[in-house]
């Protein structure tokens, strides 16, 4: 198992979002057939190639300490993070955006 909360604040932070008042990002699990999980980083901040940019992303988190297995392998760029009306993250549909974009 894979807090990604915890993932996620180390992701806030090497990405610089800690001062955003909207959330940027979201990490959630998808079903691996050879690790169980896979974890997939939906984000709405704007960039440059997705491949390079998760490249870079691992990189920074692996020189921060983070374990391999708790970094993020793909990136799919959405036009907002799924919200519930309470504020919280919408887990259910963050799952389809990211079976969908595998």
């Amino acid at each position: 198992m894979v807090p990604h909360e915890t993932v996620e604040e180390a992701l806030v932070k090497a990405l610089g979002l800690e001062n955003e008042t909207s959330r940027k990002i979201a990490v959630v699990g998808v079903p691996d057939p050879d690790k169980g999980e896979a974890l997939i980083l939906l984000t709405s901040v704007p960039g440059g190639p997705e491949h390079q940019e998760i490249l870079d992303l691992r990189y920074r988190l692996l020189d921060k300490g983070m374990p391999p297995l708790w970094i993020p392998k793909k990136m799919i760029r959405v036009s907002d993070i799924p919200i519930l009306a309470s504020g919280k993250l919408d887990v259910q549909n963050c799952e389809k955006i990211a079976k969908a974009g595998m």
